[in-house]
């Protein structure tokens, strides 16, 4: 897995993976992608880490990323201008 950080007030995590490789966010993180990537949206954790995540101000779901082909590109930007860090 290569990660790399681009812009600086919007900036973008872009992340190349490869074949198994597998990433998860909270939902509505992902910007785009290639092709080559598998996508499953699950509560994980159960209700006990479903309702915390409700109460923190977060999303009740969280998205997996897989890699399916050799590699693939999937990248993330922030709901608000700011920096990465």
């Amino acid at each position: 897995m290569q990660y790399e950080i681009k812009g600086s007030v919007m900036p973008a995590l872009e992340m190349k993976l490869t074949q198994g490789e597998a990433v998860y966010t909270e939902s509505g993180g992902m910007a785009w992608m290639s092709d080559g990537i598998d996508m499953e949206t699950s509560g994980r954790g159960g209700i006990g880490k479903m309702l915390g995540r409700a109460l923190a101000g977060e999303s009740l779901f969280l998205t997996t990323y897989t890699c399916r082909a050799s590699q693939a590109t999937i990248v993330f930007t922030p709901e608000a201008p700011g920096h990465i860090m």
